[in-house]
C-alpha cells in the first residue's frame, strides 16, 4: 500500500439527509481547510442538491481530505461512505486509453495505425452529411481513421445517446450502446456490438471535429484485439491487479453488492426519482460485453490510486504502469486551435482543448479559476451520474468526486468543489495564468 493511502480512515457510519453527519472519518491536514469542504458537501446534501456524496483532495504527496455524506440508497437508508461502489461510467474512458498507450510503449500498435487494421468493419464506414432535405447525402472516408483519432474523439463516430438528426438515431437504433441497460445488452459480446458500426455513418470526416462517441469503447475492442484478451482481463492485467484496484470491474461482485449506490434521475422540480435500484441492478450480472468507453464500477479509493499514479507520471510506489513521457502526452492538448467540436465541453470559450483519455485545460480566465476550479494544466474527466475527476500536475494534486443521478446541467457542487480544491492546494495561493 502507499503510505498516502493509508492515510485514509475508517470511521463509524451515519446516515439520514435531515441533518448529515460526515459518514467517515476526514484524514486532517492543517493545511487543508476541512471544515470548508464538510460545509460545502453537507450543505449539498441538507438542501436537497444531491442525495449522497463523497470526495477525496490528494496534495503533494497525502490525501488531505476525504468526506462522504448523505445516502447511496435513499430508499433503504444507507449512508454513502469511502467504500461505496458507483457508477463511474465515462471515467472509465481515462483508464481504456491508458490501457492502450500502455500498448503502444509496448510496440503493438501505433497512434497512427488505421483502426480498421484491428476492426475491418470500421473502413466501410461512410460520412454522412445532411442534405437541404434533411435526408443523408454520403461519401467515402477521405483518409482512414486512426487510434489517435479514437483516442482524441475526432474519429468521426456518434454515440446514438444525444438524439437531434438521423445520425445520432441511427446508432441509437443499433443498440450499440445498450451495455448496461439489460441483461441482454450485457451478454453481446464487445465484438459483436463495435461490428455493427460498419453498418453505421460517420457523422464527420476523421480528424475533422470534435465528436463525442463511442470511440473509446471502439478502443476497448482494439485491446482485446491486440492481446487475445477479454477488456476485463487486460485491465485487471494491466492495471487493477498491479494498483490494488480491488473494487474496480464491469460488474459488482456479491460482497460489493450492499456498498452498490442506487442511481436517480433530477427531476425538473428539484427532486429525485430512483431509475436504477443498486440491489436489483443489470450491473450485477457479470457479462461478455465490456464497455470501455463507461462500463466500470468503482470505489472513491479505488480510483485515487489511478489518479494518483497519474499524477506521479506513471507510477504507484514501486509499480510503473506507463513511463513519465507518455502520461505527459496524454495531458497534452492534442487538437489546437481554432478545432470543430460538436459539444460545449470542450473549445471556444471554455479554454479547453483534449489530450489522450481526458480534456486539457490550455487556459482558463480568473472568473472560470475563482468560481469554477478550471485553471491551465489540468487534466480529467466525469461520468454521466456526476461523478468526477481532474488532476493538477502543475501543483501536484487532485481531486474526485462520486454522486450518482442523470438529468439537468453539472451540479453546482462540481464548480464549487474544484474551486475550493484549487484555493486550498495551489502552491502559491494565488489564481494565475502562469
Amino acid at each position: 500500500m502507499i503510505p498516502a493511502l493509508l492515510l485514509t480512515a475508517c470511521g463509524a457510519t451515519s446516515s439520514g439527509a435531515d441533518a448529515p453527519t460526515q459518514n467517515s472519518a476526514v484524514v486532517k491536514i492543517p493545511a487543508f481547510d476541512t471544515g470548508a469542504m464538510d460545509g460545502l458537501l453537507s450543505t449539498a446534501v441538507t438542501e436537497g442538491d444531491v442525495i449522497g456524496v463523497s470526495a477525496l483532495v490528494f496534495d503533494e504527496g497525502q490525501i488531505v481530505y476525504q468526506g462522504a455524506f448523505g445516502l447511496g440508497d435513499r430508499e433503504r437508508d444507507v449512508a454513502v461512505t469511502e467504500d461505496t461502489v458507483w457508477r463511474i461510467y465515462s471515467m472509465t474512458k481515462p483508464v481504456t486509453s491508458v490501457v492502450i498507450m500502455d500498448l503502444i510503449e509496448e510496440g503493438k500498435l501505433a497512434l497512427t495505425d488505421p483502426a480498421a487494421k484491428y476492426i475491418p468493419a470500421l473502413a466501410e464506414m461512410r460520412v454522412a452529411s445532411l442534405g437541404e432535405d434533411g435526408v443523408p447525402i454520403y461519401t467515402q472516408q477521405a483518409r482512414p481513421m486512426t487510434i489517435e483519432d479514437l483516442l482524441l474523439h475526432r474519429a468521426g463516430l456518434a454515440y446514438g445517446i444525444f438524439g437531434g438528426n438521423p445520425i445520432e438515431e441511427a446508432y441509437a437504433a443499433s443498440e450499440i450502446f445498450s451495455w448496461g441497460n439489460t441483461p441482454e445488452g450485457r451478454r453481446e459480446s464487445l465484438e459483436t456490438k463495435v461490428n455493427k458500426l460498419g453498418h453505421l455513418p460517420l457523422v464527420a470526416q476523421p480528424g475533422a471535429a470534435w465528436y463525442y462517441s463511442l470511440s473509446i469503447d471502439v478502443l476497448g475492442r482494439v485491446a482485446e484485439v491486440v492481446t487475445g484478451q477479454t477488456l476485463d482481463e487486460v485491465m485487471a492485467e494491466r492495471i487493477f491487479e498491479p494498483l490494488e484496484m480491488t473494487e474496480t470491474g464491469f460488474y459488482v461482485r456479491p460482497d460489493q453488492k450492499d456498498r452498490f449506490a442506487s442511481n436517480y434521475m433530477l427531476q425538473p422540480d428539484g427532486s429525485y426519482n430512483m431509475i436504477e435500484d443498486g440491489q436489483n441492478s443489470p450491473y450485477l450480472i457479470d457479462y461478455a460485453s465490456n464497455s470501455g468507453g463507461g462500463g466500470l464500477v468503482s470505489t472513491l479509493r479505488d480510483y485515487a490510486r489511478f489518479s494518483e499514479m497519474m499524477l506521479n507520471g506513471g507510477r504507484l510506489g514501486d509499480v510503473t504502469i506507463l513511463e513519465p513521457e507518455t502520461v505527459s502526452l496524454m495531458m497534452q492538448d492534442h487538437m489546437g486551435d481554432g478545432f470543430v467540436t460538436m459539444f460545449p465541453w470542450i473549445g471556444g470559450e471554455t479554454g479547453a482543448g483534449f489530450g489522450y483519455g481526458g480534456s486539457v485545460q490550455k487556459t482558463a480566465t480568473e472568473a472560470q479559476q475563482l468560481t469554477a476550479g478550471r485553471y491551465p494544466g489540468q487534466w480529467g474527466w466525469g461520468g454521466a451520474a456526476r461523478t468526477n475527476m481532474f488532476i493538477d500536475p502543475q501543483n501536484n494534486a487532485y481531486g474526485i468526486i462520486m454522486l450518482q443521478f442523470f438529468g439537468g446541467e453539472n451540479p453546482e457542487i462540481h464548480r464549487d468543489f474544484q474551486a475550493l480544491t484549487l484555493k486550498e492546494t495551489r502552491n502559491d495561493n494565488e489564481i494565475s495564468n502562469d
